[in-house]
C-alpha cells in the first residue's frame, strides 16, 4: 500500500471514530443545533402570526368602517343626493363588526384550532369630516351632479341665446351709449334753454328800462316835451327865447326867463333819467350776459364729455360674454329670423350718435351772438350818454344853430340803436327766433316730449307691478320661518369661518324710470351673457351647482302673480310666500324677507326680457332717423312687450325667447341662468342651501359626518417565547408591542364618502 493509499485509509477511520463515539459529544451538538432550529421556527411561527394578524385586522377595520358608512341617512340621500351618517349608533355598530370579525366564519369550528385568533381589547370612532363643511358640501354635491345633471339640456338652453347674441352685444353698447349721451343731451340742453332764457330775459329787460318811452319810438309830432325827440324839437323855441330875452318888454321878461329856466331843468332832469336808465340796463345786459356766458361754457363741456363717450364706446370688456355666445358653435341652435345685417343696423344707429355732438364753432357762434347782444345793449347806453352830453353842453354854452341839430341828431341815433336792438331781441326778435328754431330743432323736442310721456306711462304700470311684489302684506308665520333660516346661515358660515354678506339683507330697488330700466337691463344681460359664454365653454362647478338648485330646491310658480297683473292686487300672494315656495330664489339672492327674493327674481326676469325686446325695438325703429326717437320709440316698444311676456309668464309659464327665434323660455330657465350670473356655488350661496336644508329636515349637517376614523386596540397570545419577541420589539422590528405573553397593536383606518 502506498502512502496515498495509506493516508486515505487513515482519514475515513478518524471520521468513524468522530461518528460513532461512544461519550455523548454528538449528542450535545445534536441538541444544539436542533434546539436553535426550534427556537428560529418558532420565532418564524409567531412572526408570521403577527404579520397575519396586522393584516387580519386592517381588514376588520376596514370592513367596519365601511360598515359603519353603510348607515347614512335615508332622507338626506332621497331628497337632496347627500350622504351623510346616520342609522345606528356608530360607536355600537364598530364594535359589533370588529367583534364578528374575530369571531371567524359563521359555522366554522371553534374547537379546532385557528393560527390567528385575536382579542379586541377597545374601540373608538371618530367623526372624521362633517356635510355642513362648504368643502365636503361642494365635493358631494359636484359627485352627485356630475352623473345626474342634464348637461345636454344646459347647454341646448344656452345655445339658444347664440342667435341673438351679436345683435344683443350692438344693442347693448347702442343703449349704453345712447342713455348715457341723453342723460348729458338734456343736461346740455337745460344749459342752451338757459343761455336762450337769459338772452330773453335781458331783452325783456332792455324793453323795460323806460327807454322806449323817453326817446319815443314814434314819430317826432307825437313825442312830448320830457322825450328826448320833444328836447329836440324845443330848442328852437328856447334859443329863440334866449336871443328875445332882453329885447322883450319888461313886463314879458319874466315870463320868458321861467319858460327858458324850465326848459334847462327839463333837459337836466331828462339827462339825468336817461343817464340813470340806460347806465342799470347796461349793467343788468352785462350781468345777464356773463351768467349765459357761463351756462354756455357748461353746455360746451358736457359737450365734450358727449364727444368722448362716442370715441369710447367700443372695446368694453363687459362685452366679452356676448362675443363668446356669438362665436359658439355647436347643436341646439334654434332656427331663428333675425333680419340679416340687424347687428349691423343696431352698430349704424350707435354711430350716427356723434350727431348729438355739435362742433366747437356752433358753441364760438353763440358765443359771439352773446356778446353781439352786450355790444347792442352797450350800444343804446352809449347813445344815451351822447345825447345826455349834447343836452348838457346846449344849454350851458353860447347858443348856436346847430346844438338843435345835434339834439336831434343824438335822438335819432339813440333811436337807431334802441330800434335795432328790438328787431334783434324784442321785436320780432329775429336773432333769438332764429336761435330757438335751431335749439328745438323743428319739432324734435316736441317728439321726444311725447314719447317720453308715453314712455313714463308705460313704465309707471310695470313700475306698479314690481312694486305689488314688495308691497304684498306679510306672514307673521312666513317672517319666523325666514328669521330661522337665517339664523341657521348664519351659524353655517361661523362653522366654516366665513363673514356672512349683511349687505345682501336688503329691499330689492325697482328704477326710477324707464330710462334708468333700459340701463339696468342692458348690464344685467351683459352679466347673463358671460355666464351663457361659461356654459358653452363648459365651466363645471357653477353649472352643476345652478342645475342642483334647479332639481332640488322648490322655486315660486310665475302663476301665483296672475291676480297682481291681472287685477293689480296681491291679496291672495301672502299665502303663496312661503320659503318651502321659493328655496331656489333664496338661494339665488340670500334675502332675509318672504318677498325680496320674489322680486329680485322677477325683477332681474323684467329686465332679461326688457333688454331682449329693446334690441328689438331698435331694429323695427331704426328708420326714425334721429338716435334718441329710435331709443325712446326703442324702449317703448321693448315696455310693451316685455309686460305682455310677464303676463305670458303668469298664464302659461313661458314667453319666447324673441320674436326672431322661436323658441319657448320657462321661467324656471331663467332661474338657471340667472344662478349662473350669480355665480352658484361661492360659500354664501353654499350656506343658503346647507340652511335651507336644515330648516327643512330638522338636521344640522355641520353635525353630520361624512366621514368617520376607527382605532381598535388588538391583543393576540404569543406560543412560544414571548420574552424573545419582546427583545425583537425593542429593536423597533415590530409594529405593536409584547406586554407578558401577549402582542398588542392598534389599528387606524378612516373612510368618507
Amino acid at each position: 500500500m502506498d502512502k496515498k493509499e495509506a493516508r486515505r485509509t487513515g482519514m475515513d477511520t478518524a471520521k468513524y471514530r468522530v461518528l460513532f463515539r461512544e461519550d455523548g459529544a454528538v449528542t450535545i451538538f445534536s441538541v444544539i443545533v436542533l434546539s436553535t432550529l426550534l427556537l428560529f421556527f418558532s420565532l418564524l411561527i409567531d412572526y408570521a402570526r403577527i404579520a397575519a394578524l396586522h393584516k387580519l385586522t386592517e381588514d376588520a377595520v376596514r370592513s367596519s368602517v365601511r360598515s359603519v358608512l353603510s348607515a347614512y341617512d335615508t332622507n338626506l340621500y332621497d331628497k337632496y343626493g347627500l350622504f351623510g351618517r346616520g342609522g345606528t349608533e356608530g360607536q355600537k355598530l364598530f364594535a359589533e363588526v370588529l367583534g364578528a370579525n374575530g369571531e371567524g366564519p359563521a359555522g366554522s369550528d371553534q374547537n379546532g384550532m385557528r393560527m390567528v385568533r385575536y382579542n379586541l381589547e377597545s374601540s373608538t370612532l371618530l367623526a372624521a369630516s362633517f356635510l355642513g363643511s362648504h368643502d365636503v358640501f361642494a365635493r358631494q354635491v359636484l359627485e352627485e351632479m356630475k352623473y345626474k345633471a342634464p348637461i345636454d339640456f344646459t347647454l341646448e338652453l344656452a345655445a339658444k341665446f347664440v342667435p341673438i347674441a351679436g345683435a344683443m352685444k350692438e344693442a347693448s353698447v347702442t343703449v349704453n351709449l345712447l342713455e348715457r349721451m341723453r342723460s348729458l343731451y338734456e343736461k346740455r340742453e337745460a344749459h342752451l334753454d338757459k343761455v336762450l332764457e337769459l338772452q330773453k330775459q335781458s331783452a325783456l329787460e332792455v324793453d323795460a328800462s323806460g327807454i322806449p318811452e323817453m326817446i319815443p319810438l314814434q314819430m317826432q309830432s307825437a313825442a312830448g316835451e320830457h322825450t328826448a325827440y320833444g328836447l329836440a324839437s324845443g330848442y328852437f323855441n328856447y334859443e329863440a327865447k334866449v336871443r328875445q330875452l332882453e329885447t322883450l318888454p319888461v313886463a314879458d321878461q319874466d315870463k320868458a326867463a321861467k319858460e327858458i329856466e324850465a326848459y334847462e331843468a327839463r333837459v337836466r332832469t331828462f339827462g339825468s333819467e336817461l343817464g340813470s336808465s340806460s347806465d342799470g340796463m347796461l349793467k343788468q345786459a352785462v350781468d345777464r350776459q356773463k351768467e349765459a356766458a357761463k351756462e354756455l361754457e357748461a353746455a360746451r363741456l358736457l359737450n365734450e364729455e358727449m364727444l368722448l363717450l362716442v370715441q369710447q364706446a367700443d372695446g368694453q370688456p363687459e362685452h366679452a360674454g356676448y362675443d363668446a355666445v356669438s362665436e359658439a358653435a355647436g347643436g341646439g341652435i334654434e332656427p331663428n329670423e333675425v333680419p340679416e345685417g340687424a347687428a349691423a343696423d343696431i352698430k349704424q344707429m350707435k354711430e350716427a350718435a356723434d350727431e348729438l355732438v355739435k362742433t366747437e364753432e356752433w358753441f364760438t357762434d353763440y358765443k359771439k351772438e352773446l356778446e353781439g347782444q352786450g355790444a347792442a345793449a352797450a350800444d343804446i347806453e352809449r347813445a344815451a350818454a351822447s345825447f345826455h352830453t349834447i343836452g348838457l353842453a346846449a344849454v350851458s354854452k353860447p347858443m348856436s344853430i346847430t346844438v338843435g341839430d345835434q339834439l336831434n341828431a343824438g335822438a335819432d341815433r339813440l333811436r337807431l340803436a334802441y330800434v335795432s336792438y328790438e328787431q334783434s331781441y324784442i321785436r320780432p326778435a329775429s336773432i333769438l327766433s332764429q336761435r330757438r328754431e335751431s335749439l328745438e330743432q323743428g319739432d324734435l323736442k316736441k317728439k321726444l316730449k311725447q314719447q317720453e310721456e308715453q314712455a313714463g306711462s308705460l313704465w309707471k304700470q310695470a313700475r306698479s307691478m314690481l312694486n305689488g311684489l314688495n308691497a304684498a302684506p306679510q306672514s307673521g308665520e312666513h317672517m319666523h320661518v325666514f328669521d330661522q333660516v337665517s339664523e341657521l346661515y348664519h351659524n353655517n358660515m361661523l362653522f366654516n369661518q366665513q363673514t356672512a354678506e349683511a349687505s345682501r339683507d336688503v329691499a330689492f330697488g325697482v328704477a326710477g324710470d324707464a330710462h334708468e330700466a333700459a340701463e339696468r337691463s342692458i348690464a344685467l344681460t351683459g352679466t347673463l351673457f358671460t355666464g351663457i359664454a361659461d356654459v358653452l365653454e363648459r365651466t363645471r362647478d357653477s353649472l352643476y351647482f345652478g342645475e342642483y338648485v334647479a332639481h332640488r330646491y322648490s322655486y315660486f310658480a310665475p302663476q301665483y302673480l296672475r291676480s297682481l297683473l291681472a287685477e293689480g292686487s296681491g291679496a291672495e300672494l301672502p299665502d303663496a310666500f312661503a320659503l318651502q315656495n321659493q328655496e331656489a330664489e333664496y338661494i339665488i339672492y340670500g334675502f332675509h324677507h318672504p318677498t325680496a327674493n320674489i322680486a329680485a327674481a322677477y325683477g332681474e326676469l323684467f329686465a332679461a326680457r326688457l333688454a331682449i325686446r329693446t334690441m328689438e325695438g331698435l331694429i323695427e325703429s331704426r328708420n326714425l332717423g334721429h338716435p334718441l326717437l329710435i331709443l325712446s320709440a326703442a324702449l317703448i316698444y321693448g315696455l310693451k312687450r316685455t309686460m305682455e311676456d310677464m303676463v305670458a309668464f303668469t298664464e302659461q309659464g313661458s314667453a319666447p325667447l324673441s320674436k326672431y327665434v322661436k323658441v319657448e323660455l320657462s321661467y324656471t330657465d331663467y332661474l338657471r341662468l340667472f344662478s349662473l350670473m350669480h355665480g352658484a356655488g361661492d360659500r354664501s350661496s353654499m350656506a343658503r342651501m346647507i340652511a335651507v336644508i336644515e330648516q327643512k329636515s330638522g338636521v344640522v349637517l355641520s353635525a353630520v359626518p361624512t366621514g368617520v376614523t376607527g382605532e381598535a386596540r388588538i391583543s393576540m397570545p404569543l406560543w412560544f417565547v414571548p420574552g424573545v419577541m419582546r427583545i425583537i420589539g425593542g429593536l423597533g422590528l415590530l409594529e405593536g408591542k409584547v406586554v407578558g405573553n401577549r402582542y398588542e397593536t392598534t389599528q387606524t383606518i378612516g373612510g368618507s364618502y
